[in-house]
């Protein structure tokens, strides 16, 4: 009887183990400058594993071709179900899924998570606000202005430091972006590529003094990372120093956007939420709804009638800005991965303020996508009639992400 006992306890226990197991079994990650926000406690509903911060050029290659390895180096025996990344998938990208994963994947799914800035935090002591036109922050990221004493009222000497990401990173390909729309190539020497790679964005070269983490000492031993994290450990451990970040990482406080003697106003607009919210708000939603391409919209010096989802950088509210997006498959194989995701859909993008994640997402400094998107996504991958619905049966039929 003893044994039976002990055998009884042990199986239950076993059962108890595996179902918490089964509900943590949707893994993803990607992006750094959405990690603080996706590892808030209940933002990633029940059955997802803790988001993984290694950058969105590694997030893309994890869910491209459901490599784990991506995430934790050496691990091959775990499956991909999502990512998070700031850099929109490429025409490329897109077709080769579509040709060599769909059949046996399903569709994947391509949406905007929540707007974002790229701020210009800075570590020069003064007293005076650092306002930087779009001229000057061109200057700054170039060379051009390799000293303090060049940008006029900042109050401050000495030379500027670069900081910048080496790896690829979804947040260099934002700032790039706005970089090669708004910088003057006859007054800068050179022009700046959209790219995710800082280092060989600007024809120019990288400013003399520039610096990126993987070169920097950490006085507790090693290297600071090449992350979000790891540029502002940089940023911070010298003088002179500046960088672009995303908004949750370059101020403590949401009063510290606002802080202009440690993150620069550009053209006298700070990165707060709701300069960002101003800047979004005009931006549509996709008219055609099956190309993946169109539900995330990047910005230029104009819009492009050829590609609806490349639209002008707004003239309100603060000028650089972005998407960071989610990567989903509308079929995974095991049903309950499939009530998993819907629901994490259903709530950071539910309309009741009081259920959803957009407390979560303005405590991290980002801003929540306006009322008409929540409205789009919900209407075109959860409801159930839509040919995009997550798990819509059939349109998976048998095939999906694999367990």
């Amino acid at each position: 009887m003893f044994k039976r006992n002990v055998l009884a306890v042990s199986m239950t226990l076993a059962a108890l183990c595996s179902a918490q197991a089964a509900m943590a079994d949707v893994n993803g990650g990607g992006a750094t400058l959405p990690q603080p926000l996706y590892q808030t406690a209940n933002v990633l509903t029940a059955g997802f594993a803790q988001y993984i911060g290694v950058g969105s050029g590694k997030g893309k290659l994890a869910f491209l071709n459901n490599d784990y390895s991506q995430f934790v180096a050496g691990v091959t025996n775990k499956n991909v179900h999502w990512a998070g990344s700031d850099s929109k998938l490429s025409a490329t990208e897109l077709s080769t899924y579509a040709s060599a994963k769909q059949p046996t994947w399903g569709k994947l799914i391509q949406v905007p998570s929540v707007a974002t800035s790229v701020a210009i935090p800075f570590n020069k002591a003064g007293a005076n606000a650092v306002n930087l036109s779009v001229d000057q922050l061109c200057g700054v990221f170039s060379g051009r202005l390799a000293t303090w004493d060049l940008i006029p009222g900042s109050g401050r000497t000495g030379p500027i430091t670069v900081v910048y990401r080496k790896e690829n990173s979804g947040t260099t390909e934002l700032f790039t972006r706005f970089l090669n729309a708004k910088c003057k190539p006859a007054l800068e020497g050179g022009t700046f590529a959209i790219t995710q790679a800082f280092g060989s964005s600007f024809s120019g070269g990288l400013p003399a003094t520039a610096l990126n983490p993987l070169q920097q000492a950490n006085p507790a031993g090693g290297t600071y990372t090449d992350t979000s994290a790891g540029v502002m450990s940089t940023l911070n451990a010298g003088d002179g120093r500046v960088t672009y970040m995303s908004p949750d990482y370059a101020a403590a406080t949401l009063a510290g956007l606002d802080d202009a003697t440690k993150v620069a106003t550009i053209a006298g607009v700070s990165p707060n939420p709701a300069n960002v919210s101003t800047a979004i708000g005009t931006v549509p939603v996709p008219t055609n709804v099956a190309d993946q391409n169109a539900w995330v919209p990047t910005f230029a010096a104009a819009a492009n009638p050829s590609d609806p989802s490349v639209v002008a950088y707004p003239t309100t509210g603060y000028p650089i800005l972005g998407f960071t997006n989610l990567i989903f498959s509308q079929c995974y194989a095991d049903a309950t991965q499939t009530s998993q995701v819907r629901a994490f859909f259903t709530r950071h993008y539910g309309s009741n303020a009081l259920t959803n994640n957009d407390a979560a997402i303005r405590n991290n400094r980002f801003v929540p996508l306006p009322a008409t998107w929540k409205t789009a996504v919900r209407d075109n991958f959860l409801t159930a009639t839509s040919n995009l619905s997550i798990g819509k049966a059939d349109v998976c039929n048998a095939i999906g992400r694999p367990l």
